[in-house]
């Protein structure tokens, strides 16, 4: 365990935000865990990943739990599956290319998706189709309540669209400590319907796929919509894509007929919240040091030394015109701290 004052958080967030913690806990095993309480004290406190789905409005004032915990193993597999069970703190795009190198099916969508896996669960991450939720077997979790370890299977979980148990009922409450993942070696399913996937693998006359072949388009295809982090700060799509039922989805088709849309299982539609961004004239739209993404309308940038303040101010008038426009409330998918 490492443990700093006054703690600079811009290499710590990907929008470079120049913000600092009052105090840094940095963990590497789980039986660190156990001091945790007489670091924190009465002060508030934020476990932290990689730092990719938060913008810090202010300095935080509290304790910030850096996760640094790794490892991944095999622990169980026949011959179609494969379990494997990965710490919180590994680099979860890594998860992915070891995956499928391994030829494991499953995850391969999810390439190039910033962030540690500990955080995968809490966001139910999801790209092109597929979501984390749909591999997952279990979480393991330190309660900071019942200074105990609980494993929750899938259900308990309570998964829905960028959601879960962790992001309500269990916030604040609760350390990732791994996740175990059901991934298939053979009779492999593959999700190429949704985005531009299958355009790729027909323009690249691909027959015949392999998990290696979609992550790598996957990869092609977000470098070539997403700006790079390390270039520009951001934290990929700040927005979720709203849900809207049957009838507000074909008032909306009469009177945009190119809307993007999306059904879904319940009967509604997920509308695509960058595609109404742009239609509100604001793709490349500046506010002060911040910018929606001039090739991804998704996409907020810290474009000029923005503030947590400049991005949060563009965010709300982003809500704003969309609302205005489509009468569609568009919510933050980034964690914002305030």
């Amino acid at each position: 365990m490492k443990i700093f004052e006054n703690f600079s958080l811009k290499n710590h967030n990907t929008f470079h935000l120049d913000v600092y913690a009052k105090k840094c806990v940095i963990l590497e095993n789980t039986d660190e865990l156990k001091t945790l309480d007489q670091i924190i004290g009465n002060d508030k406190f934020l476990i932290l990943g990689g730092g990719s789905n938060v913008l810090f409005v202010n300095d935080f004032d509290g304790v910030i739990i850096k996760n640094e915990i790794k490892g991944k193993e095999i622990i169980d597999e026949n011959d179609e599956y494969v379990n494997v069970k990965i710490k919180s703190g590994e680099v979860w795009h890594e998860m992915v290319m070891w995956s499928v190198k391994n030829n494991w099916n499953g995850i391969e969508n999810l390439a190039l998706i910033p962030g540690t896996v500990g955080a995968a669960p809490v966001q139910n991450i999801g790209a092109y189709g597929v979501e984390v939720k749909d591999v997952l077997q279990n979480v393991s979790i330190y309660n900071f309540e019942t200074k105990k370890i609980e494993v929750l299977n899938n259900d308990q979980c309570k998964f829905s669209y960028r959601n879960s148990i962790f992001k309500n009922e269990l916030k604040g409450k609760f350390f990732i400590l791994e996740i175990v993942l059901q991934l298939r070696k053979k009779n492999h399913i593959y999700h190429t319907s949704y985005g531009t996937i299958n355009t790729e693998l027909e323009k690249r006359n691909i027959k015949e796929i392999n998990p290696q072949i979609i992550a790598e388009i996957v990869m092609d295809i977000r470098k070539s919509k997403l700006p790079d982090p390390e270039k520009i700060g951001n934290a990929g799509s700040f927005f979720k894509n709203p849900e809207v039922s049957k009838n507000k989805y074909h008032e909306l088709k009469n009177r945009y007929s190119d809307i993007v849309a999306y059904p879904v299982e319940n009967g509604n539609y997920k509308l695509a919240a960058g595609w109404m961004i742009e239609h509100c004239g604001l793709k490349g739209y500046e506010y002060k040091g911040a910018a929606v993404h001039d090739k991804q309308a998704l996409v907020l940038v810290n474009k000029n030394n923005a503030s947590g303040k400049d991005i949060l101010e563009l965010a709300k008038i982003i809500i704003q015109k969309v609302f205005d426009k489509f009468a569609v409330k568009l919510e933050p998918e980034v964690n914002i701290i305030s």
